[in-house]
C-alpha cells in the first residue's frame, strides 16, 4: 500500500529560534511555555535539542539494564587540559573553546583508564543520559564480532543466509562484510535536511522516528500491510545503478539496521537484550542504558543508544584494551584488532569516497578507513572514533591509552560538514599528544 507522507520540512529543518525562546531554556517551567515546549517536530533543533537529547525517552524506547558491581573510574585530574592550546586551520583554540564552540554538553578524558578531565555544560551532568546517535553503529559492529568469534556469522556470507525475509532483495544479495563496511552501493542519500516526499531516504527516516510519522503510529498492522518499522522497510531498498558494490565507502545508515537484524536473528534475542547480556552487564557501568525504538518497538541499531557520559567512555576503554575491561574479555581481541587492520581494498574504498575529496564539503583529513562501523584514523596506532550526528564522539587511541568521550547538541546534524566540529577532532589529537 502507498505510504502517506506528513509535512517534512517543519520537522527537520534547523529553524531560527524566536526572540522569546532565546531568553529562556527548553522545558524550563512547569508547565512549559509554548515557545519552550519540546515536541516531535522540533526536538532535533537548537535550543530544544539540549533538553531532548538527554530525554530521548520522549520517543518509544527499550531498556538495557545494568548488572553486577559498579567499577568506579579512578581520577587523576589534570586541570591544564581545559586550557590546553593548539592550532587548527591557522587559528588558535583551547580545548574548552573547541568544545563550547560546537555546543558540547560534556567531555570526559581517560588516560590509562583514569579520569584526567571531565567538564559539563548547558545544564548537562554526570547522571544525565544522552543520545549516542550514530555512535551506536560502532557498538553494533563490536557486538557482531561476538557472533563471528563463535562461528555463528561468517562475514563473507550473503545477508540472505541469515535473514530469509531479505532473500532476493538488494540487501539480501550483499555480504555481511559489505554492510559492516558500508560499501553496499545503495541507491540512497544520507541527507539530514532535504527530504523529498515519498523518496526511500525520506521514508526510512520516518521509520527511524527522526521525522515524525504520525500515520505510521496509528496504522494497525493487522489491517494494513504498510511497513511500519525499519526492518519491514529494508526490502524496499535498491542499489545505485551507477556504482558497483565494494567500490567505495558511502555513509548509509540502513546498513546497520541489517546488521542489527542479523544479530537478533542469529542470537535469538532482540538487539537491546543481546547488548545488555553480552556487553552492558560486563562493564561495571554506573547506570542503565536504553535504546530508542521504532513504532514497531525494534531497537534502532543505527543510532538509538543512550547512556551517561562516563559509561560512554567505558566503552571506549574496552576498545583501547582490545576488547578487555576489568579482567573480562568483553569483545573478541581478534575482532578489535581486525577492525584496525585495514586491507588495501578497504583503504582504497575510503580513498575513493567523498570524505577524501579535498573539494567536497565532507572532506575529512583524519580518516584512513572505515571498518565494522569504526572511523579509523590511524590503523597502525589504533586510533579511531565512534561518531554520531550533532557531535557525539568517542575517540580511542590505543597507542597512548587515551579515551575521549563527548556528547553535544550542535546546531546541525552532519559532523563532517559542520566546520565547528573540526576543531573538536583536532582537540582530540592535541589532548592525546599532551598526555604522552
Amino acid at each position: 500500500m502507498k505510504t502517506m507522507v506528513v509535512p517534512l520540512m517543519a520537522a527537520i529543518s534547523l529553524m531560527s529560534v524566536s526572540q522569546a525562546m532565546a531568553q529562556s531554556a527548553a522545558m524550563d517551567t512547569v508547565p512549559a511555555k509554548p515557545d519552550a515546549q519540546v515536541t516531535f517536530m522540533n526536538w532535533s533543533e537548537q535550543p530544544y535539542s539540549q533538553w531532548a537529547f538527554r530525554n530521548v525517552g520522549i520517543a518509544p524506547s527499550l531498556m538495557v539494564p545494568r548488572a553486577g558491581d559498579i567499577v568506579m573510574l579512578e581520577e587523576a585530574t589534570d586541570p591544564s587540559i581545559a586550557d590546553l592550546s593548539f592550532d587548527y586551520a591557522g587559528k588558535s583554540f583551547t580545548v574548552r573553546e573547541a568544545m563550547t564552540g560546537d555546543d558540547t554538553d560534556g567531555i570526559v578524558v581517560l588516560k590509562d583508564g583514569k579520569i584526567v578531565y571531565e567538564e559539563y555544560f548547558n545544564g548537562f551532568g554526570e547522571r544525565d543520559h544522552h543520545l549516542w546517535a550514530s555512535s551506536t553503529k560502532s557498538l553494533v559492529g563490536l557486538a557482531m564480532g561476538l557472533l563471528v568469534a563463535e562461528g555463528k556469522v561468517n562475514v563473507d556470507d550473503l545477508v540472505e543466509a541469515y535473514i530469509p525475509e531479505l532473500k532476493g532483495t538488494y540487501f539480501g544479495n550483499r555480504t555481511v562484510r559489505d554492510v559492516l563496511n558500508m560499501v553496499s552501493a545503495l541507491g540512497y542519500t544520507e541527507d539530514y535536511e532535504n527530504f523529498e516526499p515519498g523518496a526511500v531516504s525520506t521514508e526510512y527516516f520516518r521509520r527511524l522516528g527522526f521525522i515524525p510519522a504520525f500515520d505510521l503510529m496509528a496504522t494497525d498492522p493487522k489491517k494494513d500491510d504498510t511497513p511500519r518499522g525499519i526492518l519491514e522497510f529494508l526490502p524496499r531498498f535498491d542499489g545505485n545503478p551507477d556504482l558497483e558494490p565494494r567500490d567505495r565507502f558511502e555513509y548509509h545508515s540502513p546498513n546497520v539496521d541489517v546488521a542489527g537484524w542479523i544479530i537478533a536473528r542469529v542470537s535469538g534475542m532482540p538487539l537491546h537484550q543481546f547488548i545488555a547480556d553480552n556487553v552492558w552487564n560486563k562493564l561495571g557501568v554506573e547506570h542503565d542504558a536504553f535504546f530508542m525504538s521504532d513504532v514497531a518497538f525494534t531497537p534502532i541499531a543505527t543510532g538509538g543508544f543512550n547512556t551517561t557520559l562516563r559509561d560512554f567512555a567505558r566503552v571506549g576503554q574496552v576498545v583501547v584494551n582490545n576488547g578487555e575491561y576489568n579482567g573480562v574479555q568483553v569483545f573478541p581481541e581478534a575482532w578489535v584488532k581486525d577492525t584496525f587492520s585495514l586491507t588495501e581494498d578497504e583503504r582504497q574504498q575510503m580513498a575513493r569516497s567523498n570524505y577524501k575529496d579535498p573539494a567536497a564539503p565532507r572532506f575529512d583529513e583524519w580518516l584512513e578507513g572505515y571498518k565494522n562501523y569504526l572511523w579509523v584514523h590511524d590503523a597502525e596506532k589504533g586510533i579511531g572514533t565512534f561518531r554520531g550526528v550533532f557531535g557525539q564522539h568517542l575517540y580511542v587511541n590505543q597507542a597512548e591509552n587515551v579515551v575521549i568521550a563527548t556528547f553535544s547538541s550542535a546546531e546541525s546534524a552532519s559532523n563532517a560538514a559542520r566546520e565547528t566540529n573540526k576543531p573538536r577532532l583536532a582537540a582530540f589529537d592535541a589532548i592525546a599528544d599532551h598526555l604522552k
